[in-house]
C-alpha cells in the first residue's frame, strides 16, 4: 500500500475520533452544573428569555443555572380545606423546585410558552439586596406526545412575578423569587 493511502487512513481516522468524542455544535460549559444559558445573564429580560427556551427545550441544566441560591417558588393552593394557602417550594431538596422541574420536564414531551410578556416592572432596595421585579403575563401548555403518562395535557394561564438578584460575583442576574399569581 502507497504511503500516501496510509497517510489518509490515519488522518481519516484520527479525525473519525475527535470527531466523535466532541460536539461543535455544543455550547460552551459554564457554572457547576455544565449547562450554558443562551443569553448571557446579564439583565433579568435575558434571564427571562433563557426561563422560556429551558422550559421549551425541557434543558435542566440552563434552567438551574438562571435561580439564585436562595431561589424560592411560590404558588397558591386553592384546594386546601381552609381555603387558599400559599406554599413556598425551595430551590434544593427531594420535594424542591429543581426536582419538581426535572420530573416536569419527564413527563412532558412538548412544552410551549407562547405568551410571555412583561407587563410591569419595580426595584426594592428596602432589603440587604437590591431586587428588580417582573410581572409577567403567561400562556403555558403541557403535552404528552408519547403516552407514557397517558398522553395528558394542560394548559395554563395567568400571571407570575418573578424577583431578579444579581450575584456579587460576576455580577450576573438570577430568579431569586417566583410567584405563581395564576390561582388568586
Amino acid at each position: 500500500m502507497p504511503a500516501q493511502s496510509l497517510f489518509r487512513i490515519a488522518v481519516t481516522g484520527a479525525l473519525s475520533l475527535v470527531v466523535g468524542c466532541s460536539n461543535p455544535f455544543a455550547p460552551p460549559n459554564i457554572g457547576p452544573r455544565g449547562g450554558a444559558p443562551i443569553k448571557p445573564l446579564t439583565s433579568p429580560e435575558n434571564v427571562l428569555d433563557n426561563l422560556v427556551y429551558a422550559y421549551e427545550q425541557r434543558d435542566i441544566d440552563v434552567y438551574e443555572t438562571l435561580l439564585d441560591p436562595d431561589f424560592v417558588f411560590v404558588y397558591f393552593d386553592p384546594d386546601r380545606i381552609e381555603g387558599i394557602e400559599t406554599v413556598v417550594v425551595p430551590r434544593d431538596g427531594p420535594s424542591g423546585d429543581l426536582e419538581r422541574t426535572r420530573r416536569l420536564f419527564r413527563v412532558f414531551d412538548e412544552i410551549r410558552i407562547p405568551v410571555f410578556d412583561t407587563t410591569a416592572t419595580s426595584v426594592d432596595s428596602s432589603g440587604p439586596r437590591v431586587l428588580q421585579m417582573r410581572r409577567v403575563a403567561f400562556q403555558l401548555t403541557l403535552r404528552d406526545l408519547s403516552g407514557d403518562f397517558g398522553y395528558e395535557s394542560f394548559e395554563a394561564t395567568g400571571d407570575a412575578m418573578f424577583w431578579f438578584g444579581r450575584s456579587d460575583s460576576g455580577g450576573l442576574w438570577h430568579i431569586v423569587r417566583w410567584e405563581d399569581l395564576s390561582n388568586q
